[in-house]
């Protein structure tokens, strides 16, 4: 394993993700003992759902720790591109489920209209200990994609909200599902320690290229030295 100012590389991905589980749950633990509660912002995507399997395994006080997510379409929980779902089924099983989930969908039609209530439900949960993130070959990462509506708030330095609502434009990235609710620059900015994950060269290639303004430098320019990222091939 390599290391290079925060950012370590892993045999392959089942080494990735054993070393993120660990690494989630030693922030979450540090998190209780100094102050009684923990709060993890999680990510969907194919890669975190083995990280959640092994985390749910943890020695922790779940009932102390508050889980919400850093992004969601704008989806029931039965759609199969539910990320709420995926997290339900991975991480919030055995002990783990006495942790406090925030769902990150609400009943209205439109996400635009549920910012409010969202942005509520999120603060009432206190600043971020530890956010998972994962990023795109589009270099997008949570839900911040560059042109949609909404975009502009989400990543406001000034916008002091939890959440925004983006819809994307359609892509081969983004699938039909446009419709999104996600964290602002301010969540991950407030952050005390965000780990990314990285498979594939090609997706190393666009972290390592990111070009200033873009929402992956704009992510990583928030997150500051509270910023991890673990990578293979």
């Amino acid at each position: 394993m390599a290391e290079t100012q925060n950012f370590f590389e892993f045999a392959d991905k089942g080494a990735l993700q054993m070393a993120a589980a660990a690494w989630l749950a030693e922030r979450l633990r540090d998190a209780i003992s100094r102050r009684g509660i923990a709060v993890f912002m999680a990510s969907g995507g194919r890669t975190p759902a083995p990280v959640y399997q092994e985390l749910a395994k943890a020695d922790l006080d779940w009932s102390s720790v508050a889980i919400g997510l850093t992004d969601e379409r704008w989806v029931d929980e039965s759609h199969p591109a539910s990320n709420s779902a995926m997290v339900r089924e991975t991480l919030l099983s055995g002990a783990a489920s006495a942790a406090h989930y925030i769902p990150m969908k609400t009943d209205e039609d439109d996400a635009f209209a549920a910012v409010e209530a969202l942005n509520e439900a999120y603060l009432d949960a206190g600043l971020t200990d530890v956010m998972l993130l994962g990023m795109g070959p589009d270099e997008h990462t949570l839900s911040w994609f560059a042109g949609g509506r909404g975009y502009e708030d989400a990543i406001d330095p000034m916008n002091m909200s939890t959440v925004a609502a983006v819809e994307a434009l359609e892509s081969a990235v983004t699938g039909p599902n446009t419709l999104r609710m996600t964290l602002t620059q301010a969540c991950v900015a407030h952050a005390r320690d965000v780990l990314l994950l990285i498979t594939g060269k090609d997706k190393r290639d666009v972290f390592e290229t990111a070009a200033p303004g873009t929402a992956l430098a704009i992510m990583r320019q928030a997150a500051g030295k509270a910023l991890t990222t673990y990578y293979t091939d």
